[in-house]
């Protein structure tokens, strides 16, 4: 039996939350979305009991919510050789994105490989990364395409593209970057990678002096993506300059055609570098990035200062965060404002650019979906670290100077009528909003 022959719709099949009507024969079953994606592929002895208390099943539960989920299945033999051998060369043949993803992760929708796969290379192209060459020659090896970023001494982009890297593996897709071999620390600790695509490998190494090549590169595209690329001239000085470079990659030559010829799919990519939804404005490091389709698992607590309703969302690694909604109600007197036609981004960049004790430390505003633990509720929502927050509060722009040296000498006593930024300003001037979060862990 060839196994690209079988037809996923012509299996027996039933609806994911019709479970209890499987039978108890043993089998490869495939779990399938409504376009008959793929999304997972196992194998069981009793497809019934599998099923009963399946360590899949919450997950995809909530993906139904979605998009509706289907269980296909095989009857096959119940030698576990058999099955498992089958399985392994199933799972090989479609990459099922969920075999490659934690039970724990919350899925929200499948990227498709083509998506990750060039999300993944617009990531690398923006850190300057180069085309090397093209081994089409296909021994033990499948054809590979090799990729370089630049290193300078002990310094270089490893860092960057190993977060950028991992984010693409958290997403639910059958593309995975592997991290095949790290330098030792004190040499840079830079990063190798390799995927796979569609029968072509991509490799990805670190290269010293990469920099002095680039003026004088070309451009070609991967999979729709441009790059920098090694130039004739370029590949072949530096191949009889490393005979050994020359031997281990014998088919190498420069790439002419794009060998994986993809249209972008990338909805979010606006061009240029550039995404919808995100600033342009420094790294912030006190939360990764979430992968596109992933949820931000966050609690939240509402506190108050001077009647003033502040609600702080903690996120699993114990930061704090404001969402924006929050800062333009107290700021504006407007609640539920929205994010484009307001125009928050560009404000709040514009507030911080003025600010000279948060300039930037950082700091980056993401637009992200946020799933609150407490009662299963999400939200989109923009999340501002809560120190950030307070300094913003804590800006006296628009205050006549009268109220400012009231408030700060002590004399300020609150109206109930008086504006939410003007009570949250006095009182920061001697108090912290972290400190009311830790009395009440206490």
């Amino acid at each position: 039996m060839l196994l690209e022959n079988i037809k996923l719709s012509e299996l027996p099949s039933i609806y994911l939350l019709e479970k209890e009507k499987l039978p108890t024969c043993p089998a490869i079953y495939f779990v399938s979305d409504s376009k008959g994606q793929i999304l997972y592929i196992g194998r069981t002895v009793n497809l019934f009991q599998r099923w009963r208390e399946h360590h899949r099943f919450q997950q995809l539960k909530r993906f139904n919510r979605r998009n509706r989920v289907s269980i296909s299945w095989m009857t096959c033999s119940n030698d576990l050789n058999t099955l498992s051998k089958l399985e392994n060369e199933l799972i090989e043949l479609h990459k099922p994105p969920l075999n490659w993803t934690k039970v724990v992760t919350l899925i929200r929708k499948i990227t498709p490989v083509e998506t990750a796969l060039q999300q993944s290379l617009q990531q690398l192209a923006k850190l300057n990364t180069m085309i090397f060459g093209f081994d089409p020659i296909s021994d033990e090896e499948p054809p590979t395409i090799y990729l370089v970023y630049p290193v300078y001494g002990q310094r270089g982009l490893s860092g960057s593209i190993r977060i950028a890297l991992k984010n693409i593996n958290k997403k639910a897709s059958g593309l995975k970057w592997k991290e095949y071999h790290t330098d030792p620390k004190f040499l840079g600790k830079f990063g190798y990678w390799e995927t796979q695509y569609n029968g072509i490998r991509i490799d990805l190494a670190p290269v010293q002096g990469l920099v002095h090549f680039m003026p004088d590169s070309t451009r070609r595209t991967l999979a729709g993506v441009e790059f920098m690329a090694f130039s004739r001239e370029q590949l072949e000085t530096v191949l009889e300059n490393t005979p050994e470079s020359k031997e281990n990659i014998s088919g190498l030559d420069v790439l002419e055609d794009d060998p994986i010829p993809l249209k972008l799919v990338d909805k979010n990519y606006l061009g240029e570098g550039k995404y919808k939804g995100v600033a342009e404005v420094e790294p912030w490091e006190e939360l990764e990035p979430m992968p596109e389709g992933d949820v931000r698992v966050m609690t939240r607590q509402f506190l108050y200062v001077d009647d003033v309703e502040i609600e702080v969302c903690t996120s699993e690694n114990g930061k704090h965060f404001v969402r924006y909604n929050v800062y333009w109600w107290i700021i504006y007197g407007r609640k539920n404002p929205d994010l484009e036609h307001d125009g928050i981004i560009r404000a709040l960049k514009q507030t911080v650019d003025r600010l000279p004790s948060i300039r930037w430390f950082g700091y980056r505003f993401r637009l992200e979906t946020i799933l609150f633990s407490e009662d299963d509720l999400e939200v989109e929502s923009m999340l501002l670290p809560l120190a950030m927050f307070e300094d913003l509060m804590r800006d006296k722009s628009g205050f006549n100077v009268e109220l400012i040296e009231k408030i700060q000498s002590g004399e300020y006593k609150s109206k109930p009528d008086d504006q939410a930024k003007i009570k949250l300003y006095a009182w920061l001037q001697r108090n912290s909003v972290s400190s009311l979060l830790k009395l009440d862990k206490s």
